[in-house]
Order: C-alpha cells, then sequence, then structure tokens
C-alpha cells in the first residue's frame, strides 16, 4: 500500500512540474509570435506615451524610441533622425524578470523576441504588441544596430539603446518601464485630446 501511495505522490509532483512548463513554453512563444515582425501601423493620430533617446555608441543621439498605446495595441517605434539609419532591431516588451541576460545581468539583444534585420536606408520601424499579452506594467529594452552615412558612404557604425536605467553598473545597456494605466486614457482617446 505504501508503494502505491508512493508512486501516486511521485506521479502527481510529476504531472505538476511537466503542467507548469508547458505552461510557461505556451507563454512564451504566444509572446514570440505576436512580437515577430515590424508592422506597417500607423501612430500618426496618437501621442506617445514614452519617448526615449536612442543613444548609439553611448554618446551619439541618433534618434528616439516611443511609445504609443491604444485600445487594443501597444506600438513601440524605432525613428532614427539626420543621417543615421538601422540595420538591426532588437526588441524586448514585457515582465523585466524574462528579459534574456548572462550571468552577469548583461542583457542578451540577439536572444530578445523580436530580432529583425532591416533594408538599407530605414529610418522608421514599428512594432505592434497586443495590449493583453502584457502586464499592467512592463520593460522596454530595445537595441539596434545603427549606422551613419555621409556623401553616400557609411562612416560610421554603433550599437545602440533606448535610454533608461542601467541593468548593470558595468555594463551601458538599457530599459525603462512603462504602465498602461499611465499612458491610456479611454476618454481621451473617445473625447478629445486625440492629436
Amino acid at each position: 500500500m505504501k508503494t502505491k501511495l508512493l508512486y501516486l505522490f511521485v506521479s502527481a509532483v510529476a504531472l505538476t512540474f511537466a503542467a507548469c512548463e508547458n505552461e510557461n513554453t505556451t507563454e512564451d512563444h504566444q509572446s514570440k509570435k505576436a512580437n515577430s515582425n515590424p508592422t506597417s501601423a500607423s501612430t500618426v493620430n496618437l501621442s506617445p506615451c514614452t519617448v526615449a533617446n536612442l543613444m548609439a555608441g553611448q554618446n551619439y543621439d541618433s534618434g528616439d524610441l516611443s511609445v504609443y498605446f491604444d485600445l487594443d495595441n501597444v506600438y513601440v517605434e524605432y525613428t532614427t533622425t539626420g543621417n543615421w539609419f538601422i540595420r538591426k532591431s532588437h526588441l524586448f516588451v514585457g515582465s523585466y524578470q524574462l528579459i534574456p541576460r548572462n550571468n552577469s545581468g548583461n542583457p542578451i539583444p540577439g536572444q530578445f523576441p523580436i530580432n529583425n534585420s532591416h533594408a538599407n536606408g530605414t529610418q522608421t520601424i514599428t512594432y505592434t504588441i497586443p495590449k493583453t499579452s502584457l502586464p499592467e506594467c512592463f520593460a522596454v529594452a530595445a537595441h539596434a544596430e545603427v549606422y551613419r552615412v555621409q556623401n553616400g558612404l557609411v562612416v560610421q557604425t554603433e550599437t545602440a539603446w533606448a535610454s533608461g536605467q542601467r541593468f548593470t553598473p558595468r555594463n551601458w545597456a538599457t530599459f525603462f518601464n512603462v504602465c498602461q494605466s499611465d499612458c491610456f486614457d479611454i476618454e481621451d482617446y473617445y473625447f478629445g485630446n486625440r492629436q
């Protein structure tokens, strides 16, 4: 009888762990699926909730990263200015604890769920993330590979981060937090203050 109870207990524990692992895998897969490609979404009629400088090589302001909200989605828009252009973008939007990082705590942009290359001359990229896939407050870690052109030639290439809090004191990689309730007012959306 004790042996049967032990087998029953071990089976119940194993099923519990398997169910938890499947749930986490499904959530990760859904997050990657929802965020995988840039969209042609228009943010023209929306006001940005948050705007961060897109800092290339720590010292060069190469543009902005803007976060917009509407009823259903969060839009994250990379925009470079002047003669800066985007070669690759790496974006994480979600719970801070889930940002891919190494043992030292530094982020690993190549493992972010959104990871794309862009055509030459790209200066604006907009990603659409369903609000239902995000917690009330979430982190945005936006990285890019950018380049500067002068007289038709690439004269500078840099990595860039949207300005914010550093992940670790020894690395200049940054993130910032956004709360949905701070950024979207349904009354303003329907009755005014929309630009």
